[in-house]
């Protein structure tokens, strides 16, 4: 057999039978076959006598195909899988983290306007919820730079030392995630609750302890707690995998899904089904139903107040952020919410148009992620790519990144909101800059 043929060769191999017959021992040659062969592993095919030239070259062309395809799969076993990065979504997530960077400074700055103790900063001390929400924003801002913007230059721009640092954070950064978006919306549910405990005239003493100080901080406790428990199984769920044998650097790490999470059906349950209601259907009908009990409210209050030659002031002391006003004559031919809304004090209608704003944009952003959802949990065809039923299709790369930017654009203008909605804190923006540039450093 020649060394020198790679593809393998063809020869004819004659088998002998023997006869015995009353004459003697007969010898007759036994039908030709075509034998196959592959250098590196012995004969692969058996084909017929008469086999022609060019049923054996269809013959070698479809083993050539069978060996090439094989070795794919090979490297893809020894490769991790990945997103590939077009030039188009590389210049969308950049862009994204732009933003993602100054909405983390925004919500930093606004952190600092509602927790300052001077006087000169901040005149108008903001309620703990829109603290705690700060902060909440300012955590999903970080957290899109390091999952999304790092993972964009990454994989773009093949940076070894970034890839390794990448994966040093990604799970406990992904937990984080998880966690700090679970917390917003019922951040937003207590503050909802808290405007809707300033427009509420008859208030239990329960009412009361619920909103004071100490009721606050304790909301805030045990909300966090229970949304560090719901999510805490994601650290255990999730692991790197390393394919060392991997020629390609980039795709030598990986996340995926640890063994026990694949095959629990208890876990993937609660995972799926308990915490997208947890998430997302049950802050949507909550913040819905509550904005529309307090427009209803303001409705009604409004009805009374074309009764009343004068309204009267509302004004709480309990609550930092209202601040007193003289009550004015008030034409009754005004009508529609003007009422409600203009016999607040400036702060409380302030609060509720600030709230409201913020509502709005987070209600936006859970549609997205709830349409997604859907998407997903019904394995729908137009998320599968036409080629490769395996991966993702374009749709779906392009509508989970924008689910995930909403998420996260909500949170970076929070501050916009802020500055126009609510005067009061507008005005402690603009004192905070302007002793900044003041200032006199020694």
């Amino acid at each position: 057999m020649s060394a020198s043929n790679s593809n393998g060769i063809a020869k004819s191999s004659k088998a002998k039978t023997t006869n015995a017959g009353s004459s003697g021992t007969a010898t007759q040659e036994a039908p030709t076959d075509t034998v196959m062969e592959d250098l590196s592993s012995g004969p692969l095919l058996l084909l017929p006598k008469g086999t022609t030239q060019f049923t054996l070259e269809m013959n070698l062309t479809v083993l050539a195909e069978l060996i090439e395809l094989r070795a794919k799969a090979e490297a893809e076993l020894l490769c991790a899988h990945y997103e590939t990065y077009t030039p188009i979504r590389f210049i969308l997530i950049t862009i994204a983290t732009v933003i993602a960077c100054l909405g983390t400074i925004g919500n930093a700055l606004l952190l600092i306007v509602f927790s300052s103790n001077n006087k000169q900063i901040s005149n108008t001390p903001a309620t703990l919820y829109p603290s705690v929400l700060a902060c909440l924003d300012l955590a999903i801002c970080f957290e899109y730079i390091l999952l999304f913007g790092v993972d964009a230059l990454v994989s773009y721009l093949k940076i070894e030392s970034l890839f390794s640092l990448y994966y040093v954070y990604i799970v406990p950064a992904y937990v984080m995630a998880r966690i700090t978006q679970l917390a917003i919306p019922y951040m937003l549910i207590f503050a909802t609750l808290e405007r809707l405990f300033w427009t509420s005239k008859n208030k239990s003493n329960l009412l009361k302890a619920f909103h004071s100080s100490t009721g606050r901080h304790i909301t805030v406790i045990v909300s966090l707690a229970m949304c560090i428990l719901l999510r805490s199984p994601s650290a255990f769920a999730i692991q790197v995998d390393d394919y060392p044998k991997c020629p390609d650097f980039f795709r030598t790490k990986t996340t995926n899904p640890r063994e026990w999470a694949q095959e629990s059906e208890l876990y993937h349950f609660f995972d799926f089904q308990v915490m997208t209601i947890a998430q997302t259907l049950v802050p949507f009908v909550l913040l819905v139903g509550l904005n529309l009990i307090i427009v209803r409210r303001m409705c009604s209050d409004s009805v009374q107040k074309e009764k009343q030659p004068e309204p009267t002031e509302v004004c709480f002391q309990e609550d930092r952020l209202l601040t007193q006003i003289t009550p004015v004559h008030k034409s009754s031919t005004s009508m529609g919410l003007s009422f409600p809304l203009k016999s607040m004090s400036p702060a409380v209608r302030s609060a509720v148009f600030t709230m409201a704003a913020i509502v709005t944009s987070y209600l936006i952003s859970n549609i997205l992620h709830l349409s997604l959802t859907v998407l997903e949990r019904s394995g729908h065809q137009i998320l599968k790519s036409e080629e490769d039923p395996q991966m993702s299709s374009t749709f779906h790369t392009f509508f989970s990144d924008l689910v995930s930017f909403v998420y996260m654009f909500t949170s970076a203008i929070r501050i916009v909101i802020y500055y126009l909605c609510n005067p009061k804190i507008r005005g402690d923006l603009i004192d905070f800059f302007a002793n900044r540039k003041n200032a006199v450093y020694l």
